[in-house]
């Protein structure tokens, strides 16, 4: 699992990169990485009180285990990345 220290480093645009390969390739090994960095993310954004860019985050977490799972949503996941992007400034 990614350390806090690491993912903050590399903010939400780690957490996009890996996340659209994962929606691209369905490759495990990136969608559990890209899942990695989502959940500190996410828990970073609850520790923050930003409960709205929680929820997103718990969204694109979903997306990223349904396309684990081959049962991927293509572009309306990319588009919960994208909205999740916008709604979480600062991450």
């Amino acid at each position: 699992m990614c350390s806090g220290l690491d993912v903050n480093a590399q903010g939400f645009e780690g957490l996009e990169s890996d996340s659209i390969q994962c929606l691209q390739t369905g490759n495990r090994s990136i969608c559990q990485r890209a899942l990695d960095k989502a959940e500190v993310l996410q828990r970073l954004a609850s520790t923050r009180q930003a409960y709205p860019c929680q929820t997103m985050l718990l969204g694109v977490q979903a997306d990223l285990i349904l396309q684990q799972l081959g049962d991927g949503r293509g572009d309306l996941a990319i588009s919960d990345l994208e909205a999740a992007r916008r709604g979480c400034p600062g991450l």
